[in-house]
């Protein structure tokens, strides 16, 4: 049976001291927030639990209860019950099919593509919509019509003016793409006369990628010997950095949702996150070889009450409590490494992000072939593991400089 209670939300701290008032929805032990407004801690206590008398949070409070009770109603409406459309009902984001189904607006086709992929993760739905808040920055009201060779290439032109990198503009072409080859070749809905706006003759997506520096092994080491901390979060997040770098390169996402039962004897073996919902093919196990110091790092940090390993997950997780909790715990930890890379003076920024790139780097100077660290990490070939490899060619760059006079 599912409850629905008021809730002060004080997993995340806002800015000014606040915290977002939700409706909590409670289904077994499965959880859901409806944020309903940010508020502090006094505030909360002053309007719900001593019940100010004052008109204003008598009518503000009348209205929590009232979104409360209408998150009830469309909860007992909804059947069965989808998270996404039930959060779109309560906010009243729904479109009706009738208004949408012949509309080439832009902002309707995005939709109605994410809809069509029910499997799409929280992060491509939000990298989707990012994409067309740029398309309708620079052209309000935006319909598929309007998309030509020429006005891509205007709208480069733009956001290259505006400061946005190659990298950004082109991902957010690929997203363009992808919602206009759907509505030609799987939902037919643009015109017969419409024109293809990319490929030859059209807009060509450039391809780019942007040199990394990486730390030196020598730097790599310091991080290893550091034992400054001020606070036991600090040796923390040293430790989770350093099981990611150890544990070939593993991604945080995949670390904070690993169990005991990956353990396999002498080995960890676990799939990506990341590639789950996205290969069709080529779908391997990743192998991580326990040896002593990653063991010493996993019984040092491991949490054996739970049957996750970092212990900050419960069997039933929805996708966007576990985005919540990754995310927090990134800001988290990366903030602790900042105060290390500031203390042993790094060339590089310290991040959870940069263990991969350190891994693949120190594998590569100690003479191990490309193929050998992409099949340790997981790639599905070898132009990704080029590109954890491309910012040993910065080092080499000093070598080749050093004969000049």
């Amino acid at each position: 049976m599912a409850t629905f209670h008021l809730e002060l939300d004080k997993r995340v701290k806002l800015k000014n001291d606040r915290y977002n008032l939700c409706v909590r929805l409670g289904m077994g032990n499965d959880i859901m927030y409806l944020k309903i407004v940010a508020m502090t801690k006094d505030q909360y206590q002053q309007v719900f639990e001593k019940k100010a008398s004052d008109p204003k949070s008598v009518k503000f409070r009348k209205e929590c209860y009232e979104f409360l009770s209408r998150c009830e109603e469309l909860f007992n409406d909804l059947k069965p019950f989808n998270k996404e459309e039930y959060r779109n009902m309560v906010y009243g984001k729904t479109v009706k099919k009738e208004e949408s189904n012949c509309s080439l607006l832009l902002k309707d086709l995005i939709t109605q593509y994410l809809d069509s992929n029910p499997r799409s993760k929280l992060k491509t739905k939000s990298m989707y919509h990012t994409a067309l808040n740029s398309f309708v920055e620079y052209k309000e009201g935006i319909s598929v019509t309007d998309i030509t060779p020429i006005f891509l290439m205007d709208y480069e032109k733009s956001k290259r003016e505006d400061g946005y990198s190659t990298a950004t503009i082109s991902t957010y072409m690929r997203h363009l793409r992808s919602i206009i080859n759907h509505f030609i070749y799987v939902d037919k809905r643009l015109p017969n006369d419409y024109k293809y706006p990319f490929g030859k003759g059209g807009y060509t997506i450039k391809n780019f990628r942007k040199s990394k520096p990486v730390m030196s092994n020598d730097e790599i080491q310091k991080v290893v010997d550091f034992n400054d901390f001020q606070n036991k979060e600090q040796e923390y997040a040293r430790d989770i950095w350093l099981l990611l770098y150890r544990a070939n390169g593993m991604n945080h996402a995949d670390l904070l949702r690993l169990r005991w039962t990956d353990i396999k004897g002498q080995y960890i073996v676990f799939n990506r996150l990341k590639t789950e919902n996205t290969r069709k093919n080529n779908v391997r196990d990743i192998v991580v070889p326990i040896y002593p110091k990653l063991k010493e790092l996993i019984d040092k940090i491991g949490v054996k009450s739970s049957p996750f390993i970092l212990g900050g997950l419960q069997d039933g997780y929805d996708e966007r409590t576990f985005r919540n909790k990754k995310d927090w715990q990134q800001q988290k930890i990366n903030k602790s490494l900042k105060y290390i890379s500031e203390k042993l003076k790094l060339s590089v920024g310290l991040r959870l992000k940069t263990s991969r790139d350190s891994y693949a780097t120190t594998l590569k100077r100690s003479g191990k072939s490309k193929d050998e660290i992409g099949e340790m990490m997981g790639h599905s070939n070898s132009q990704v593991t080029e590109y954890y490899l491309a910012s040993l060619d910065m080092d080499k760059t000093w070598g080749i400089n050093e004969g000049l006079l």
